[in-house]
């Protein structure tokens, strides 16, 4: 079985990385956005129209990096931003400056009928809150189409330890575990809305004898 993490042992890993190993945020995101490309052109998804929904924080970056990749092998993708990416990191921001220089479609708003591939990259590992009541009402609206939905790292609403929602969650066909899956992902409501699990390498460096606590 693959080895699962929790949240504040992929934040310990990431952080490693970063800081000792000497391997830059923005290299992950770009090799986090990658491993997405490869799984979705190795995968049975239907490229033909894809839907791109971003956060402010990394998981959304990884996203944005995500949609310049599809724009670039000349697959039809829109770039939507839950939330006011005035108020989004810097990392998001960078990314955004490149997506848009390279000429990605955005919108405001999405009729989620319409696209073939939902990309969700709206929260990650980060959250530890309910949703604010406006998104959970978009996801549940989303879950009630039946969209084929592809998960960066974890669904958006479920906590990465435990697999409980935090109020909704966007129900995936398949998460792209970046790493390491969370241990969410075989938990509770994180079991059943997580989809297939596929995880990718991204280069962390995780340290030698590294304590995990999921044996």
């Amino acid at each position: 079985m693959t080895q699962l993490v929790t949240r504040d042992e992929m934040q310990a890993i990431e952080a490693y990385t970063i800081h000792e190993a000497g391997l830059s945020a923005d290299v992950l995101t770009e090799r986090a956005a990658m491993a997405a490309m490869n799984v979705l052109a190795a995968g049975r998804f239907d490229l033909s129209k894809v839907l791109v929904l971003a956060g402010l924080g990394n998981n959304g970056a990884d996203g944005v990096a995500l949609a310049r990749l599809l724009h670039q092998a000349k697959i039809p993708v829109t770039l939507q931003f839950v939330g006011n990416v005035n108020r989004a990191n810097q990392a998001v921001k960078d990314q955004l400056k490149a997506a848009t220089a390279c000429g990605v479609e955005r919108a405001e708003k999405s009729d989620f009928k319409e696209p073939s591939l939902i990309i969700d990259a709206i929260f990650g590992t980060g959250l530890h809150d309910d949703l604010p009541e406006g998104l959970q009402k978009m996801l549940k609206a989303a879950n009630h189409i039946d969209n084929t939905v592809v998960a960066l790292d974890i669904p958006t609403g479920i906590n990465a330890d435990t697999g409980d929602m935090y109020g909704a969650a966007l129900k995936a066909k398949a998460t792209i575990a970046f790493g390491y899956p969370k241990a969410g992902v075989n938990r509770s409501n994180g079991k059943k809305m997580s989809g297939r699990v596929i995880t990718q390498d991204i280069g962390l460096i995780t340290p030698e004898n590294f304590d995990f606590s999921i044996k």
